[in-house]
């Protein structure tokens, strides 16, 4: 047993592995390609004293060889695995923290983007709210105005009409006084249908006028219960 235990500590002493990257390659690899390509494997069992040994000791030798070469290489290629795995598992977890991260951002920022969008939205009503307020002052300065334009119209006409009325009664006394003379009564009934035409058509003028001022009205009490 102690001659044994000498001969596997003596030959796993002189495995020198090689090739780290095909040791350490993602792909699977066969066992007998790690042992050949990886070790020195080759090397350590044609070595003269090996080749020298009498059988069967010369086998046992070669076998404790291929033992330790294969035992070795294998066992560093686990552990290099298991690193990559670990560094995987670790760039892994950094990657979800990082999507994470991402996530929260993009959540914010969309947040962020529809607030400003309902803040646009909000600010647009508000300039439509103000236009219409403003259409409906411009409307009712117009209005206001257009009722005074018509009311500086009416008492005008209104003036005019007076003016006729006096006229006529002025033209109504003369005929008294002019009695029966001919001439004077064909100037009366002139004068008097030239005033009853004047008057008329004075009539007709404040009749329309009237009818827009009421028009007028109707429209700023219709733009005051609106506002």
């Amino acid at each position: 047993m102690e001659d044994q235990k000498a001969l596997f500590d003596y030959w796993h002493g002189q495995v020198q592995l090689k090739n780290v990257g095909l040791i350490g390659a993602y792909q699977h690899v066969e066992t007998h390609t790690l042992r050949h390509e990886c070790t020195n494997y080759d090397e350590l069992r044609n070595r003269p004293k090996v080749t020298a040994l009498e059988e069967p000791a010369r086998s046992q030798v070669i076998t404790i060889i291929k033992y330790q070469c294969t035992a070795q290489v294998l066992q560093r290629r686990a552990g290099m695995l298991r690193d990559r795995a670990s560094d995987f598992q670790t760039m892994s977890q950094e990657l979800g923290q990082e999507r994470s991260r991402l996530y929260q951002f993009v959540r914010r920022l969309q947040e962020r983007l529809f607030g400003k969008d309902q803040e646009i939205k909000r600010l647009d009503a508000r300039v439509a709210t103000l236009e219409a307020e403003n259409e409906i002052l411009r409307v009712e300065a117009q209005s206001s105005q257009a009722y005074a334009e018509l009311q500086r119209d009416f008492h005008e006409l209104q003036k005019k009409f007076e003016k006729t009325q006096a006229r006529r009664e002025e033209l109504a006394r003369n005929n008294k006084s002019l009695g029966g003379r001919v001439a004077h009564a064909e100037r009366y009934r002139r004068e008097r249908d030239e005033a009853r035409a004047i008057v008329q058509e004075q009539k007709k003028k404040i009749e329309t006028l009237t009818e827009e001022v009421r028009y007028l009205r109707r429209q700023l009490e219709a733009t005051g219960e609106r506002a």
